[in-house]
């Protein structure tokens, strides 16, 4: 499949040294397309949508965002943000900047922990894209799906 030009620099944004030191891609050599139909699957296979994950991690943001450098208690699970200094665009070129925040969260019930950021947040939220594997921040759907302990919902 022949890229356009905009795609082509869509793509040298998920590149490391790009928008980030190692990207957003991983060891990943599928297409993004590739990448975001095999993580739909997953949703698809659990009846869960993206927004189910990505209003819950928001809301985990947004719950510890007033407790800055806190651990925050919230009953099954602890909340603890790291913000750094400076904002990150969008490797899909969409408008505005992310805080660079980085998000811990712990499961009292498994008993381990997800890290991800306000982008990941915004990447499934409007993108579907969970990174590619073996990428700094990339989220498992099924291991995302099982640690927030999300039910399906009529798609």
């Amino acid at each position: 499949m022949k890229q356009t030009p905009f795609e082509k620099n869509i793509y040298r944004n998920f590149q490391p040294g790009v928008l980030t030191k190692k990207g957003f891609l991983g060891q990943d050599n599928r297409h993004i397309h590739d990448i975001i139909k095999e993580d739909n699957l997953v949703l698809l296979k659990y009846k869960v949508t993206k927004e189910q994950i990505a209003d819950l991690l928001q809301f985990f943001i947004d719950k510890a965002k007033p407790y800055e450098d806190s651990t925050v208690d919230l009953g099954t699970f602890t909340v603890q943000l790291n913000w750094y200094r400076g904002m990150i665009p969008c490797p899909f070129e969409d408008p505005g900047l992310h805080y660079k925040i980085q998000a811990t969260v712990y499961s009292r019930r498994l008993k381990m922990a997800i890290q991800f950021s306000q982008l990941n947040v915004h990447l499934i939220k409007e993108h579907d894209f969970f990174e590619g594997k073996g990428s700094r921040f990339r989220l498992e759907p099924e291991e995302l799906i099982q640690f927030l302990n999300l039910r399906p919902t009529l798609l």
